[in-house]
């Protein structure tokens, strides 16, 4: 059985709203699938500017928000994603699904297509 895993990144701004656990837990339980919720926060006051230095870092380090969607049935999967992405939006760069794998990739980018992605 093909296991699914996608990861989004939503990078400061790009959601469409603030991304809540209670939210996702809500999602996942609908689906019947795993999805995990990581925030990284790496900007600091500067100047009176929230700046973050990105150049030299790793991606898993720079601020961002990580939904993590794993799952074996690919309807379920692709249910969820749909979701996510009518709620926040598609993620909007090309590293966006950086650490996905090959299948769940697959779904995530056609359903970009659809729902506006890059």
């Amino acid at each position: 059985m093909t296991e699914y895993f996608v990861k989004l990144r939503y990078y400061p701004g790009d959601a469409l709203e603030e991304i809540k656990e209670r939210h996702l837990k809500s999602i996942a339980q609908k689906y019947g699938v795993r999805i995990s919720y990581e925030k990284i926060e790496n900007r600091q006051m500067k100047a009176g500017l929230l700046m973050e230095k990105t150049l030299d870092k790793m991606i898993e380090e720079i601020s961002q928000e990580v939904i993590t969607v794993s799952g074996d049935r690919e309807k379920k999967v692709s249910g969820c994603i749909r979701e996510l992405y009518e709620r926040y939006r598609c993620p909007r760069t090309v590293y966006s699904l950086f650490g996905s794998n090959e299948a769940g990739e697959k779904i995530a980018k056609g359903l970009m297509n659809i729902y506006g992605g890059w």
